[in-house]
C-alpha cells in the first residue's frame, strides 16, 4: 500500500522516498538482464520488463499522463506527478542529444530529487548504459566503475555508447582514467572489435571513439589510418595534412607538434616534418626527422655546433658521435677526421655511458682499431672479445695478457691466479683476470685451439663462486659464454657435473634459451625422463633432455618405445595437490608446443601429431593455430577451415573471469583471419578473399604498434610479403619516433629490409606497385645501425657484426645495379670491419664477378686469401679457417692449387668432418679429378645420409663422369 500511495502522491522531499524512487527506476531500466534491486520493506517490486530496451509503457499506463514536452528543460524532472517525473527521467536518459544540457543543469538543482534523478542519468551515460546496450552480465553492469563494465559494452560493438561514456566523464576526476581504460581495451581486443564494426557497419563509430580517446600519438596514428581505410581524405584547406584527433586538444603543445611531425613524415612531407620537429624544441626528435629525410648536412652542422657549445661532457661526446655519423654520409673527410679524433681521446672519470658512446660510434663507422683502443683503456677483456669478432687476433692476444706461446706451460697457473684474485673480491663481483680468461678462451676457439679453450671453460665451473650482484655463479657465467660461441656440446657437459642431483633454475633457464625452447618445456621433460630411465642418474637425465631439445638423438634413448613412454608420461602427468589440509592426486596434461617441436626434431612425427591432437581437442589456442597452419600447408582446405574457425571462436572468448587479463592484443584472432584469407585465395573465392583482406586491413589500423609488428611478422612467415611490406613501410616511421608501445626500431628495420629482399626474389614488380624503392633496403639498414648506439639490448660484438651486415647490403645493392663505385666502397668497409670475412668472399664475390666487375672481385679475393694464408701460418691448427679459405677459392674458382693444400690440411686435422671432406671433394673436382671427388663424397654420404647437399654433389659428379 505504501508503494501505491507513493506512485499517486505529489512530490515528497523526504530523502528516504527519493532514494526509493530512484532505485526502483534503476531496477526497471536494468531489468533486461538484472533482477530488481531490493525494495524498501513493505513495497511491492516493480515487474520485470520484457526483453529489449525499456519503454514508457513499461512503467506508465497509457493515457495516464500528458506528453513530455521540451526535453531541454530541467523542470521536467520536477513535475508534480510522480509518474511524469519517472517518464521524464527515462525520456531524458534515452534522448541524450536533446536533453544533455538540461540534465547537466538539473544535477546542480537545489531540489534533491531532481538532482538525484539527473545524477542517475549522468551515471548511466558515463558507464555507457544506453537503450539496447546494457546486456552484459549483471555483475558487470552494476559495477560501472570497473574496467569490466566498459569492456562488456565494447564486446557488443556499441562504440557509440562508449563514446557517450567518455564524453559525459569530461570534467570529472575519472575522465583520464576512463580514456586510458578504453584505449587499453581497444589495444588488447582491437581485431575483434574491428570485426564487430565491419559486420555492423559501424566503422565510423569506432573512428569517433578513437578520436575522443586519443591519449597519445599511437592512438592518433590509428585515427589517421582508420580515416584512410574509410576513404576520408584530409581537408583540402590543410594542404593534405592529416589533422590531429579531437582529444589532442588536451595534449601539451610539444606532443601535438611531435604527432604532426610524425604525420608529415608518413605522407612524405619531409620539410613539414622537420618544421614541426623544430617547434617541439627537442633536438633528438629534430635529428630523427632529418635522418629520415636524408638531411645529413644539417645534422652534421648542428652536431659540430653542439660539440663546441654543449653544457655537459656527455652532450659533447654524443654530439661528436653524431657528427661522425653525419659526415660519413656527406663525405666531408676533414670533419669526419675531426669527430674521430675527438672520440678517440677519452677523459678521466667518464661514465660508462659516455665510454660506450665513444667506442661504439667509432666501431660502427669502420674505425675498429680505434674503438678497441678506447675500450681497452677501461675493459681489456671486453676489448679482446670485440677484437676477436673483428678478426684482430694478435690484438686480442695482447689484450688478454696471456702469451699464446706459453699456454702449454702456464695455463694452469693463469687459472689459479685468477681464482686467487676472485677470492679477494666481495661476493657478487668478478675479477678482471677471470674476465680475461673468458676472452682468452674465445680467442682460442676462434683460432682453432679447442683443447686449451675447453680446459679453461671446464675449470671455471664452481657453483659456489657468485660473480654477479643478482646471484649468478661462475658456472652460469661459463654457460652464458658457451652459448655466445654456440658450443652446445660443452654446455651439456658443464651444466650438470658428475655426482650432482640437481641444477639451479637459472642454469635451466640459460640452457633452455640456448636451445631455443621455453624453461617450462625443458623442466617438464627433465622431470619425466626419470620415469622412462629410472636407473639413470641426474646428470645422465639432464644430458638426455639436452640432446632431445638440441635435435640430436641421445645415445641411451634411441628406442621408439622410449619416445612413446615419454609422451605418455607427459599426457598423464600425476601431480600432488593440497587443499583445505587434504592431499590428493590429480592427472594433468604437461605437454606443450615446445615439446611437440622437440619430437619433430627427433623425427618422431607420428608422436608429435598425436600430442598435437590432444592439445587441439583441449582447445589449447597455440595448438589450434599450429594445427591450422599445418593443414593449410598440406592443402587440406576443409580441415584447415574448421580449425581456423575454432581459433577465431577460442580467441574471441571474453567473460567476466578473464576480463582483466591482458591478452595478445588480438594476434591469435587476426591469425585466424589471415589463415582463412589464404585459403580463400587458393580456392579462387575472390569475393570472400577480398572481404577477408578488407577485415585484415581494418585490424592493421590498431593503436597497438606491437600488434602491427607481430602481425607483419606473421604475414611474412606465411608468404604474404606485399601486405607485410605495406604495414612495415609505415611502422618503421612510427617506430622511429618512439613512444608508448613502440616496437624496437632496429628489429622493425631488419624485418622491413628482409621483406624487401623477399619481394626482390619472389615478386619484384610488387615493389613498384607499393612505391617502395630498391634503395630503401640500403637506407633502412644504415639507419638501423644508428638506432642501437645507446641501447643496452645487444652484446658488444653486435657493434661489429651489425654494421658489417649493413655493408654487405650495400655490396648487394651495388651488384644488382652494377655500381662499381658503391661496390668498391662497400668492399673497403667490409675489410675494415673484418679482414677475414669468409661469407662475403664465398657468396658475394662470385656474384660481383657475374655482374661484370671481375677485376674488382679478383683483387678483393686475392687480398682475402693472402690475409687468410697469413692467419693459418700464425695459427696452423685452425682447421675451420683452412677449410673456409679452400671453399672460398672453390666458389671463386681461383688459386685452386693453394686451395687443395689448405683443404688437405683441414681434413688431416679433423678427418671425421663431413663438411671438410666435402670441400676437398669440390676442390678435387675443379682440378679435374672428379673420380676422386666422387669417391670422397660417397664416403661422406655414409656418415650423413640425410644431407641433401651430398646427394646433389654425387649426382653432379656422376653426370660429369658419364659424359
Amino acid at each position: 500500500m505504501e508503494h501505491q500511495r507513493l506512485r499517486n502522491s505529489n512530490r515528497s522531499f523526504r530523502p528516504g522516498r527519493v532514494a526509493t524512487g530512484t532505485l526502483a527506476l534503476l531496477a526497471a531500466v536494468l531489468s533486461v538482464t538484472v533482477p530488481p534491486l531490493a525494495t524498501v520493506r513493505g513495497q511491492t517490486p516493480l515487474a520485470k520488463t520484457p526483453p529489449g530496451p525499456p519503454t514508457v509503457a513499461d512503467n506508465v499506463q497509457p493515457g495516464a499522463s500528458d506528453p513530455i514536452p521540451n526535453l531541454d528543460q530541467p523542470e521536467n524532472l520536477a513535475r508534480d506527478r510522480y509518474v511524469d517525473r519517472q517518464r521524464a527521467t527515462l525520456e531524458m536518459w534515452r534522448l541524450r542529444t536533446q536533453s544533455r544540457q538540461a540534465v547537466q543543469d538539473a544535477a546542480r538543482d537545489a531540489d534533491p530529487e531532481v538532482a538525484e534523478r539527473a545524477a542517475w542519468i549522468l551515471k548511466q551515460w558515463r558507464s555507457a548504459s544506453l537503450p539496447g546496450v546494457a546486456k552484459g552480465p549483471a555483475e558487470l553492469l552494476l559495477d560501472r566503475g570497473s574496467p569490466s563494465a566498459l569492456a562488456s559494452v565494447l564486446e557488443q560493438g556499441a562504440f557509440d555508447a562508449v563514446l557517450v561514456a567518455v564524453e559525459e566523464s569530461a570534467g570529472t576526476i575519472e575522465f583520464d582514467q576512463i580514456k586510458q581504460r578504453v584505449v587499453t581495451l581497444l589495444s588488447q581486443r582491437y581485431p575483434y572489435y574491428c570485426d564487430k564494426a565491419y559486420a555492423q557497419g559501424t566503422e565510423a563509430d569506432l573512428l569517433r571513439l578513437l578520436d575522443a580517446v586519443a591519449i597519445d600519438r599511437n592512438v592518433a596514428a590509428a585515427c589517421r589510418d582508420l580515416k584512410r581505410y574509410l576513404g576520408i581524405a584530409p581537408d583540402e584547406s590543410s594542404g593534405g595534412a592529416d589533422p590531429l584527433p579531437s582529444a589532442a586538444s588536451l595534449w601539451s603543445p610539444a606532443e601535438r607538434e611531435i604527432c604532426l611531425a610524425l604525420f608529415a613524415m608518413l605522407r612524405g612531407d619531409v620539410e613539414a616534418s622537420i618544421d614541426h620537429a623544430r617547434q617541439t624544441g627537442d633536438p633528438v626528435l629534430l635529428r630523427i626527422a632529418r635522418m629520415l629525410g636524408d638531411r645529413w648536412q644539417e645534422i652534421a652542422d648542428r652536431a659540430f655546433e653542439l660539440a663546441d657549445t654543449a653544457a655537459t661532457h656527455e652532450e659533447r661526446v654524443e654530439a661528436n658521435a653524431w657528427g661522425l655519423a653525419a659526415t660519413s654520409h656527406t663525405g666531408d673527410q676533414a670533419r669526419f677526421d675531426l669527430a674521430k679524433s675527438r672520440l678517440t681521446a677519452p677523459e678521466p672519470g667518464e661514465s660508462e655511458m659516455v665510454w660506450n658512446i665513444r667506442w661504439r660510434a667509432l666501431a660502427m663507422h669502420g674505425s675498429v682499431d680505434q674503438a678497441i683502443d678506447v675500450m681497452a683503456a677501461v675493459d681489456r677483456a671486453a676489448a679482446a672479445k670485440v677484437a676477436c669478432a673483428a678478426s684482430r687476433y694478435r690484438r686480442a692476444e695482447q689484450l688478454c695478457g696471456f702469451p699464446l706461446d706459453r699456454i702449454d706451460s702456464d695455463l694452469d697457473d693463469w687459472i689459479s691466479d685468477a681464482y686467487t684474485d676472485q677470492a679477494n673480491l666481495p661476493t657478487g663481483s668478478i675479477a678482471p683476470s677471470m674476465e680475461r680468461l673468458y676472452a682468452l678462451a674465445r680467442l682460442l676457439v676462434n683460432t682453432g685451439d679447442t683443447r686449451h679453450a675447453w680446459q679453461i671453460y671446464r675449470r671455471l665451473t664452481p657453483r659456489q663462486v657468485i660473480v654477479s650482484p643478482y646471484g649468478a655463479s661462475l658456472r652460469e657465467q661459463t654457460l652464458v659464454e658457451l652459448d655466445l660461441i654456440n658450443r652446445f656440446d660443452w654446455m651439456m657437459d658443464v651444466a650438470a657435473a658428475p655426482g650432482e642431483n640437481a641444477v639451479t633454475q637459472r642454469t635451466q633457464a640459460i640452457v633452455a634459451r640456448a636451445l631455443n625452447t621455453e624453461f617450462d618445456a625443458f623442466r617438464k621433460v627433465l622431470d619425466r625422463i626419470k620415469l622412462v630411465r629410472p636407473a639413470a642418474d641426474f646428470r645422465d637425465r639432464f644430458r638426455i633432455t639436452f640432446q632431445l631439445f638440441r635435435g640430436k638423438p641421445p645415445e641411451p634413448f634411441d628406442d621408439p618405445e622410449d619416445y612413446q613412454a615419454l609422451l605418455d608420461s607427459l599426457l598423464h602427468d600425476e601431480q600432488i595437490k593440497r587443499s583445505g589440509g587434504r592431499t590428493y592426486q590429480v592427472e594433468q596434461v604437461s605437454l606443450d608446443l615446445d615439446i611437440i617441436d622437440m619430437l619433430v626434431r627427433q623425427g618422431q612425427v607420428d608422436l608429435a601429431e598425436q600430442g598435437l591432437e590432444v592439445l587441439t581437442r583441449a582447445d589449447e589456442l597455440d595448438a589450434l593455430i599450429t594445427a591450422a597452419e599445418t593443414k593449410t600447408q598440406q592443402g587440406d582446405h576443409r580441415a584447415a577451415t574448421r580449425l581456423w574457425q575454432r581459433v577465431a571462436d577460442r580467441s574471441a572468448q571474453y567473460t567476466a573471469a578473464n576480463a582483466l587479463i591482458t591478452v595478445d592484443h588480438g594476434l591469435s584472432y587476426a591469425k585466424s583471419v589471415v589463415g582463412s584469407w589464404i585459403l580463400a585465395k587458393r580456392a579462387g573465392h575472390r569475393q570472400i578473399a577480398d572481404q577477408l583482406e578488407s577485415r585484415l586491413r581494418l585490424m592493421l589500423t590498431s593503436p597497438s604498434m606491437g600488434f602491427r609488428k607481430e602481425l607483419a611478422d606473421h604475414l611474412r612467415e606465411v608468404g604474404q610479403h606485399e601486405l607485410a611490406a605495406e604495414v612495415l613501410r609505415d611502422l618503421i616511421v612510427l617506430a622511429s619516433f618512439g613512444g608508448e608501445d613502440s616496437p624496437d626500431f632496429f628489429r622493425v628495420a631488419v624485418t622491413y629490409v628482409g621483406v624487401i629482399d623477399d619481394l626482390k626474389e619472389t615478386n619484384p614488380d610488387a615493389l613498384d606497385a607499393l612505391q617502395i624503392s630498391a634503395d630503401d633496403a640500403v637506407k633502412w639498414s644504415d639507419l638501423a645501425v644508428l638506432g642501437i648506439l645507446k641501447t643496452t639490448m645487444y652484446h658488444d660484438t653486435a657493434f661489429i657484426s651489425v654494421p658489417l651486415s649493413v655493408r654487405k647490403t650495400f655490396l648487394q645493392q651495388a651488384i644488382e645495379t652494377g655500381d662499381e663505385s658503391l661496390a668498391r666502397q662497400a668492399i673497403a668497409e667490409i675489410e675494415s670491419f673484418d679482414p677475414l670475412n669468409i661469407d662475403y668472399g664465398e657468396r658475394m664475390l662470385p656474384e660481383l664477378r657475374k655482374a661484370g666487375l671481375q677485376p674488382l672481385a679478383d683483387s678483393a679475393f686475392d687480398r682475402l686469401v693472402d690475409r687468410g694464408l697469413e692467419h693459418v701460418n700464425r695459427f696452423p691448427g685452425d682447421a675451420t679457417a683452412l677449410n673456409n679459405l679452400a671453399w672460398t677459392a672453390a666458389m671463386n674458382q681461383r688459386r685452386l692449387d693453394e686451395a687443395l693444400g689448405l683443404s688437405e690440411r683441414a681434413v688431416m686435422l679433423e678427418p671425421d668432418s663431413v663438411i671438410f671432406r666435402d670441400t676437398l671433394a669440390e676442390v678435387l673436382h675443379l682440378l679435374g679429378r672428379t673420380d676422386q671427388a666422387l669417391a670422397i663424397e660417397s664416403a661422406c654420404l655414409l656418415d650423413e645420409p640425410d644431407q641433401w647437399h651430398l646427394h646433389q654433389q654425387i649426382e653432379k659428379y656422376q653426370q660429369l663422369l658419364r659424359q
